[in-house]
């Protein structure tokens, strides 16, 4: 993705554990661990070496909680609505 930003919010919240040169690269990368308690999630940020201007985030493994951002956002919807981000739910049928 195209920005001048280092670090671009994708809804979790991170903490950073290491930065490391890069082999033929003048950027470096930086490391970072999901901050939710007992998720194993980690991602890797760095600036591609051709054009600086674009930013490269590499992600492993799978949150095992749903995002920080999407918590607080459904806690504010209005009960009653005839959607869900609930991945498990089937659509509604009409008798």
């Amino acid at each position: 993705m195209k920005s001048e930003m280092e670090v671009l919010d994708d809804g979790y919240k991170w903490r950073k554990y290491g930065k490391k040169s890069v082999k033929n690269s003048p950027n470096p990368r930086n490391y970072y661990k999901c901050s939710s308690g007992g998720c194993h999630v980690k991602k890797r940020i760095e600036r591609d070496r051709e054009d600086s201007s674009y930013v490269i985030t590499t992600y492993e493994g799978v949150h095992n909680h749903e995002s920080p951002f999407m918590a607080a956002y459904c806690n504010q919807m209005p009960p009653g609505m005839p959607w869900t981000l609930n991945p498990n739910s089937s659509p509604p049928t009409s008798t």
